[in-house]
């Protein structure tokens, strides 16, 4: 298996970040959640990162040390426990390359999560999957992570 490294995000980065969003829509979406909207805000946040950055958050990528084919990315953010009000790490987004998918980079990226959420002196790292995500599911589980709150939504 090739060296993977694992990078600060650059400017020259955006049109792969921006390429693989859409598979973020791959798993069943409840009903009332409309795909083009998530999308779009997907891309506006992370193109405004890249472009103006957030000394509070991060981007990594993934990529191949000897080629420098990118496989993949992760977006880190500082979030605020509700009931305990302090800050912690937040993984808002994670993709792996189609191509690069079952090589372990998920995990990497993960890794790289925790390290950044330690170095900047927190505890806690939290992210949210859709339910019927079930291998992110599965590979969250797999890396320590356990259920916390469970949002569920109605239309009126």
């Amino acid at each position: 298996m090739p060296k993977v490294t694992i990078r600060r995000v650059t400017k020259s980065d955006t049109d792969f970040i921006l390429n693989l969003l859409p598979s973020l829509m791959d798993p069943e979406l409840p009903h009332w959640r409309d795909p083009e909207v998530m999308l779009d805000i997907d891309q506006r946040i992370l193109k405004a990162e890249i472009e103006e950055g957030n000394k509070d958050n991060a981007i990594f990528i993934a990529e191949d040390a000897q080629d420098h084919q990118r496989l993949g990315f992760i977006f880190l953010e500082i979030g605020t426990d509700y009931y305990h009000r302090e800050p912690h790490g937040h993984i808002a987004d994670i993709i792996v390359a189609p191509e690069a998918r079952g090589r372990g980079i998920g995990k990497m990226l993960m890794q790289k999560a925790e390290e950044w959420t330690k170095d900047c002196g927190y505890s806690l790292l939290t992210l949210n999957v859709f339910d019927d995500n079930k291998k992110a599911r599965k590979l969250y589980q797999s890396l320590g992570f356990t259920p916390d709150l469970t949002k569920y939504g109605k239309i009126l």
